[in-house]
């Protein structure tokens, strides 16, 4: 099955080799990465679709207010960097690459899971008034209770595989940090490069950001604004130097995991989405993400959807994108 995204957004990167060994193989700041030459990019036209019957929406559901088309030109100019998620909506498979355990995208063989991934889009696109990406919501650095550091690495040679593989396969990408009791700012480091590719994004995951005796998995953390801020600095020279806004998606499901959003600062060249998270019957989920909408800091929302690990019921497309505002992500563990 064919997913309607136009090549031309993971065009600009030169692939990277097959078995990257080290991030070294990827291009380092200074490179044509940090300085692209203005560029239009123009998908190839489609053939004339062949007439299909429109998919049901219920009457409950707003419709779209804009038709998404599949040709669009995308200009990265670093004098001028451009939204990202006015663009696109992304749907995702959360996980990691190493295997199950985590999440859906590591439970089944790669070509399988994105199959299926493309099946799930597929749902929604009757639904979004903007291109839909598929995109593999990849946990980097994963939490666990045992000490000195509450966390181990998914090796970078691996995470880069799956970078290159998804840029070829017109996928995003998002890097999800839980850094346990590790430095933060040292864990961007390890994928900092990996974020001038265009079809990458960041996550960090409040809940496994521990503090003072907190082990992963037993007590939920936290992550202050002071902290968002030093990423968004980072993220934002990155955004400023290829012409394109940078992604940066903190989890949350309940009010002491983000505790003083409204420190949290705005990066003209960094978009953040305030994904409602965690397990549980729907009305709690809805009235969840509805109240991180109306605080501050919600730029973006996304949703996150567990469908064999203890949501009752599971929401549908269509009742997902009922939501208000719609999310502009949607992710499924």
């Amino acid at each position: 099955m064919a997913c309607n995204v136009p090549p031309q957004l993971f065009s600009s990167i030169e692939p990277l080799p097959t078995l990257a060994p080290t991030l070294a193989l990827l291009p380092q700041p200074p490179t044509p990465l940090l300085t692209p030459t203005a560029a239009v990019y123009t998908a190839t036209p489609d053939a004339t679709p062949t007439a299909v019957p429109p998919t049901p929406i219920p009457t409950d559901t707003p419709l779209p207010t804009a038709t998404a088309v599949p040709s669009y030109h995308l200009i990265l100019d670093p004098s001028q960097p451009q939204s990202y998620l006015t663009q696109f909506r992304l749907v995702a498979f959360y996980g990691s690459p190493t295997g199950p355990g985590l999440g859906i995208l590591g439970e089944l063989p790669r070509d399988q899971m994105h199959a299926q991934l493309l099946t799930t889009i597929a749902e929604y696109e009757p639904l979004s008034d903007r291109l839909i990406l598929p995109a593999y919501h990849l946990v980097t650095t994963v939490a666990n209770p045992h000490p000195p550091g509450y966390h181990h690495h998914v090796s970078l040679a691996l995470i880069e595989q799956w970078v290159a593989e998804a840029k070829e396969l017109e996928t995003a990408v998002i890097l999800d940090i839980q850094p346990g009791y590790a430095d933060l700012l040292t864990e961007f480091g390890r994928v900092e490069n990996l974020l001038y590719e265009p079809h990458v994004h960041l996550a960090i995951d409040p809940e496994f950001t521990m503090q003072g005796g907190q082990i992963p998995g037993v007590n939920v953390g936290q992550l202050y604004a002071a902290q968002i801020n030093q990423i968004q600095a980072r993220l934002n020279e990155i955004g400023a130097a290829i012409g394109l806004n940078r992604v940066l998606i903190l989890h949350q499901f309940l009010p002491s995991m983000l505790p003083d959003k409204a420190s949290i600062e705005e990066y003209p060249f960094v978009e953040i989405v305030i994904d409602g998270d965690g397990v549980g019957p729907a009305g709690v989920k809805i009235y969840n993400y509805t109240t991180y909408a109306s605080e501050p800091a919600f730029e973006f929302g996304g949703f996150k959807l567990f469908p064999t690990d203890g949501d009752y019921p599971i929401l549908s497309p269509a009742e997902v994108m009922n939501l208000a505002p719609q999310p502009v992500l949607i992710i499924y563990q």
